[in-house]
């Protein structure tokens, strides 16, 4: 609920703290909007053609949100939200280094060319919207969907993390929740990244931001006699597969919010026996990681299984090939992504199946298929 309210029609803000609504002049006001309020809910006209909009904490966050009117049996005078999340806003005020990350986000964004905004509504239907703390476009239809999570977090339910993320992805927005929390940094029920606690200042000033934990790096190899991990599949002899191992990196804030937002850090979901991790790797590595293990394309598949262009995979591989080398042969060491990745798929010069990789020399190949013919020769 909330105090103060717009009319967009008569382009009068009304005071309901106030018998008149601050409105001297125009005699009986609540009575007339009232009633007539009443009658367009008979009449069952959407709230959004009503005319009456939240004039205090929502209109001050330079968001729409919709009300209508009630009056209570004492008498009292309420104007109601439409939406859950429009009244949060009133009862949760929002943290100053809540704020000032969603500044940071927006700055850094629009210095690397990106469109921004914060507290951004994106209709989903009729009268449905997604609500994101902060939208960063690309302008060729990847959206970032940042949110930052500076205090609890539901597990469960419609409001939950999981939940609002999984809505985020199935209409087109890539979820981005970042928080200063450790605890959280733990919960995979999204690709959390998370910074160190910080004031309000530090966080808004341009220097560099580091995130901590959230973005990884994946280190691939065959498990054979010359590997330096275990294999994870518990087997005590070399099983001669490929397998990828996860390494913690370090990321400025400024550069993960510019790298999602031209594709370059990519969310990816990493399963190790029965426990699935999630967080952000780069594209080459995402692309290594399913090209390499025969797992999903790049494109990403959704929760119903079907390919969604331009996002990475919610149900991801298993580190389980459908290719098996059974020799150790040759291992081509393909980490340096500025020689070996490039963002233009090419024809693999021998099974002429698609890619980005790259050999030595530039020309299109599957790491694999590389490996293969090295062998052979």
């Amino acid at each position: 609920m909330a105090n103060t309210v717009w009319h967009t029609g008569f382009s009068l803000m009304l005071d309901l703290n106030k018998p008149d609504l601050n409105h001297p002049g125009i005699p009986n006001l609540w009575d007339m909007l009232y009633n007539h309020d009443r009658e367009l809910a008979v009449r069952r006209i959407p709230v959004p053609q009503r005319g009456l909009q939240c004039g205090g904490v929502c209109r001050k966050a330079g968001v729409v949100a919709w009300m209508y009117l009630r009056q209570q049996a004492n008498g009292r005078r309420e104007a109601v939200h439409e939406r859950r999340e429009d009244e949060d806003r009133h009862t949760a005020p929002m943290s100053d280094e809540h704020k000032a990350y969603q500044e940071r986000i927006v700055r850094a964004a629009e210095d690397g060319g990106f469109r921004a905004g914060n507290e951004v509504r994106t209709a989903i239907g009729p009268r449905k919207w997604i609500q994101t703390d902060t939208l960063v476009e690309n302008g060729d239809g990847l959206r970032i969907g940042w949110e930052v999570q500076l205090s609890s977090a539901s597990v469960a339910g419609p409001r939950s993390v999981r939940s609002r993320a999984n809505k985020a992805m199935s209409h087109g927005i890539t979820p981005a929740w970042h928080t200063d929390r450790s605890d959280y940094a733990r919960r995979n029920d999204t690709q959390w990244t998370r910074s160190d606690n910080l004031p309000a200042r530090v966080i808004a000033k341009t220097g560099v931001l580091r995130v901590v934990s959230g973005f990884r790096a994946l280190d691939i190899w065959r498990c054979d006699s010359r590997a330096l991990y275990l294999c994870p599949d518990g087997k005590h002899t070399r099983c001669q597969k490929m397998h990828a191992t996860p390494k913690p990196r370090d990321i400025d804030f400024d550069g993960l919010v510019r790298k999602t937002a031209a594709g370059l850090v990519v969310p990816v979901e990493f399963r190790d026996g029965s426990s699935t991790h999630r967080f952000w790797v780069s594209d080459a590595d995402r692309d290594r990681y399913y090209d390499i293990l025969g797992g999903a394309p790049a494109g990403g598949v959704e929760e119903s299984g079907r390919t969604r262009a331009g996002h990475a995979s919610v149900d991801a591989p298993t580190c389980r090939p459908r290719v098996v080398l059974t020799s150790p042969g040759r291992v081509l060491d393909w980490r340096d992504s500025s020689t070996h990745w490039s963002s233009e798929m090419r024809p693999c010069r021998h099974c002429k199946g698609m890619t980005p990789l790259r050999n030595d020399f530039g020309v299109p190949a599957h790491k694999v298929c590389e490996e293969n013919a090295a062998e052979a020769s």
